[in-house]
């Protein structure tokens, strides 16, 4: 009966294997019948893949080098081509070595040195017999002698070895750089867009709601003009200065221009010495700022040859158990103990701008910025005009702060992370605390 019941449902018997046999048996027979269909469509298959594959172009293989730089035995060489390297890497396109490594370990075995003024003939002998290649990009970076600050020569080349009947220079230059920045952002971007027939990107649309909030907003510098003033100090502005914070009148001073006695500026004045060294900076007060929301600065500002920099410094109300009045008890170890924790303003975001121009004329400088933290609020923020490198003068004037672009809805509710490296929120970390066994 058992048997019975499994044959009627179709399940074969232990002991009766050969019940099932006419279902393999059919199955067989069927794969059989449909085998000319089936090798046709393995046929068609075959002869469509390898056309499909014989349409994708080929990609060339580039060789990015190190570049040559003499004055620090190759290091900021060495930095130059790895930087390459990782754009072509995250760009994509072309076939790179799997590392700077590689390369690098086969000119050490095959003992080759390249500069930019290796000749072509021995550069096109080197990517295409020691790396199979098609492209190579090198040059040379070197301090210029006499400079004291980082100014550079740059030769760059990168030239395709695979055209007939001649290479194809695909990118060369011969440049001096006023700051190293420029090589990344202006000389290694020119040759990726040569490289991959990249259009420069033009400049950004104008933003007609921006430009008014810049035309008409209220400056959050009070006294940025500097023609108003109360005990020894322009309004606005903080009456002490210098690393040392003493009064104005040496390293700092609020006078009239010279030249133009109706107007006022501020000027930093300071010697080799502490150029070299600390330079000189001036603070504004502090001033509301939202966190999220965009501001554009502007300032005047000339030099007989320091340089000059402005930074931005933004706040947030953070607990700290420090207490200027207590600072010389702990110093002499005459304080009791520690004090229960305050609110004070500490600095959690910072605009670094570079001011960049002519010695001896007013040169205008504009940059926007957004003040924000993954962890705090920004809530003031002030001014810091700085004077550094070499002996002479800074003079800074019309400084100007507005907000021209607000934040957006709900960008003061996003969850605070301690970094932007980090995927936890503080509420997180808060909660796994309070789950954790006392």
């Amino acid at each position: 009966m058992r048997d019975a019941i499994k044959v009627a449902v179709g399940q074969a018997v232990p002991d009766a294997p050969w019940r099932v046999m006419p279902r393999r048996a059919g199955f067989r027979r069927r794969l059989l019948n449909r085998w000319p269909v089936i090798f046709s469509f393995l046929l068609v298959v075959c002869c469509f893949v390898p056309r499909v594959y014989a349409n994708e172009p080929a990609r060339k293989v580039v060789i990015p080098f190190d570049f040559a730089s003499d004055f620090d035995q190759g290091r900021q060489g060495r930095v130059v081509g790895e930087m390459i390297w990782k754009k072509l890497d995250r760009q994509g396109g072309f076939v790179i070595p799997e590392s700077m490594i590689d390369v690098r370990d086969t000119l050490a075995a095959n003992h080759i040195w390249l500069t930019a003024d290796t000749p072509l003939d021995e550069v096109a002998r080197i990517v295409r017999d020691d790396f199979d290649g098609h492209i190579a990009i090198w040059g040379t970076i070197e301090r210029v002698a006499g400079q004291s600050w980082d100014v550079y020569d740059v030769k760059i080349r990168c030239v395709d070895f695979s055209t007939q009947p001649k290479p194809t220079v695909v990118y060369s230059v011969d440049a001096r750089t006023k700051t190293v920045s420029e090589i990344p952002h202006v000389h290694v971007k020119q040759l990726l867009d040569r490289l991959y027939d990249r259009k420069p990107m033009g400049l950004a649309p104008v933003d007609p709601i921006t430009e008014e909030n810049w035309r008409t907003g209220p400056n959050l510098i009070a006294g940025g003009n500097f023609e108003k003033g109360a005990g020894g100090a322009p309004l606005g502005w903080d009456s002490r200065g210098g690393q040392k914070r003493e009064p104005l009148g040496r390293l700092v001073r609020w006078e009239p221009e010279k030249g133009n006695p109706s107007n006022h500026i501020v000027r930093l004045a300071f010697d080799k010495a502490l150029g070299d060294t600390f330079g000189v900076m001036y603070y504004s007060d502090f001033f509301p700022v939202d966190a999220g929301a965009t501001y554009r600065f502007q300032c005047r500002w000339r030099t007989d040859g320091p340089k000059a920099k402005v930074f931005i410094k933004c706040y947030a109300a953070m607990e700290s158990d420090y207490r200027p009045s207590e600072a010389a008890g702990h110093a002499d170890s005459t304080s009791r103990g520690r004090a229960p924790s305050e609110l004070q303003r500490r600095e959690c975001y910072r605009s670094q701008q570079n001011l960049d121009g002519e010695n001896n004329t007013w040169n205008t400088h504009t940059e926007d910025f957004t003040p924000r933290h993954t962890k705090f609020k920004p809530r003031w923020g002030r001014v810091m005009l700085y004077g550094y490198l070499g002996a002479g003068t800074v003079e800074f004037d019309d400084v100007v702060v507005k907000q021209i672009v607000p934040p957006s809805p709900g960008a003061g509710e996003k969850q605070r992370r301690h970094s932007l490296e980090s995927g936890v929120t503080i509420e997180q970390m808060k909660e796994n605390e309070r789950r954790e066994p006392r």
